[in-house]
């Protein structure tokens, strides 16, 4: 009973974000007057019932809940909508400069990163920051800077230059703004406490592999309102620098640019993308370990979605914003016939994507890499002690929001991230929640990266 209502709360914040997601465009579509013809709650498939009108909008109810979609048609993804499209009377087009275009299609993202961000300030309000021992978890050869300076593996990293660190992504993001520079790294080896000096290289990479390890602890912020809400910024900035270090490093991976796998860079394959079986899965096991993980991996998921909508590909936020800038440089837009090509081959690439990463997903779940409860166990068992405040029984680190563990190394390490494919527009473009995980490097790169693209 437990594990499905924590399933039915992981299906909840899916589509709870995707309709933040959804409302960002609707707003600002409706402030400069586009046409919104139908706003959906859940996806458009099955029947569906009217739920009311206003202000020349249809909210409809669907029979599948997960997710949302809203139909703009003067967005440019409609050039030749009808009212058979929607199943509603459609207003004359009216032409609209791109920048408010252009604003329409990044409110999507711009609601969904505004949305993690208040997420974040209440977590900081309510509990404080979280906090975990980061542990040396393997030295990479390939960068001996670390391991020639006396750095040990299971050495727990406490702070840099004398600024204490509290999670994997802090002593990367620390180490990262100090390119080849003399940094003192502070450690406990064996309880005992130790300073060790290095010099980064021209990255802000030393060779360490870091993970986080022990019990997920709970800081209160000193501080005003103001203070609070500053650091709530600066660590959401951390996070989506580490999001989108690991997002590179996979489709370095998967384009073959990783070369050989080795300690520090571990090969990338299609295998190692995952979607919203992943998600969920992961997700339901955290709320029952619990409860208070979930803002982190809320976060994640809600700034997931804004990187991978963000992407230039045909259907997604960022495929409208390229062909505005187009438009831009050339002075007219894309002639229709191109412009349907590219976005009907889009789209087509999109479900072969959304394919794979349900047969991964299903593969995973079948061969047990998403028991996670396992996995938090057995770290559990030879996690390493760091003084804290209020502890409280985790899973790994709640930056650990998708498949293994939330490793993380200095050398800019990366692996697999779950990604999820949630929303459908009224075309039928896909559209994801994705996720990642807290396997960050010593530069920002994490261990599993969001990897399919959602739409609008």
């Amino acid at each position: 009973m437990v594990q499905v209502f924590a399933i039915f709360v992981m299906l909840a914040i899916l589509s709870v974000l995707i309709i933040v997601h959804e409302c960002g465009h609707f707003s600002v579509a409706r402030f400069f007057g586009f046409q919104t013809p139908v706003f959906g709650f859940g996806l458009p498939f099955g029947p569906h019932w009217v739920v009311g009108k206003k202000w020349g909008t249809e909210f409809r109810v669907h029979a599948c809940l997960l997710g949302g979609y809203v139909a703009i048609p003067e967005l440019g993804d409609e050039t030749a909508a009808t009212q058979d499209a929607f199943g509603v009377e459609l207003k004359p087009f009216k032409k609209f400069p791109i920048w408010q275009r252009a604003l329409v299609a990044f409110a999507g993202v711009g609601f969904n990163i505004l949305f993690a961000y208040l997420v974040m300030l209440v977590m900081f309000l309510t509990l404080g920051t979280q906090s975990q021992p980061t542990v040396v978890s393997d030295l990479v050869p390939e960068n001996p800077i670390a391991m020639q300076a006396g750095i040990k593996k299971d050495d727990i990293v406490v702070s840099i230059n004398d600024k204490p660190v509290n999670t994997t992504d802090e002593t990367v993001s620390l180490l990262s703004v100090h390119k080849h520079e003399l940094v003192h790294v502070q450690i406990l080896r064996d309880a005992k406490p130790m300073t060790i000096d290095m010099t980064t290289n021209d990255a802000g990479k030393v060779g360490m592999k870091l993970e986080g390890k022990g019990p997920v602890t709970y800081k209160k912020i000193d501080g005003n309102f103001f203070e609070i809400a500053r650091q709530a910024a600066v660590r959401l900035w951390n996070l989506t620098a580490s999001m989108l270090s690991a997002l590179g490093q996979m489709v370095e991976g998967l384009g073959g640019g990783g070369g050989k796998a080795s300690p520090g860079h571990p090969k990338i394959g299609f295998g190692d993308l995952h979607g919203v079986l992943a998600v969920v899965k992961i997700g339901a096991d955290i709320a029952q370990q619990d409860w208070s993980q979930l803002f982190l991996f809320t976060i994640l998921i809600s700034m997931d979605l804004a990187i991978i909508n963000l992407v230039p590909w045909p259907a997604l936020d960022g495929g409208h914003l390229a062909f505005m800038t187009f438009e831009a440089v050339r002075g007219r837009p894309m002639g229709e016939r191109a412009q349907g090509e590219i976005v009907k081959w889009g789209f087509v690439s999109l479900i072969v994507l959304m394919v794979v990463i349900m047969v991964n997903d299903v593969r995973a779940l079948v061969t047990g890499q998403l028991d996670y409860k396992k996995d938090k166990q057995q770290e559990d068992k030879a996690a390493p002690s760091k003084p804290t405040d209020k502890t409280k029984p985790a899973a790994n680190d709640a930056e650990k929001s998708s498949i293994d563990s939330n490793k993380s190394d200095a050398t800019g390490s990366s692996g697999k991230t779950p990604t999820d494919a949630t929303k459908l527009d009224p075309t039928g473009s896909p559209e994801k929640a994705p996720t990642d995980t807290n396997k960050s490097d010593a530069t920002g790169s994490s261990d599993k990266t969001p990897a399919t693209p959602p739409v609008r």
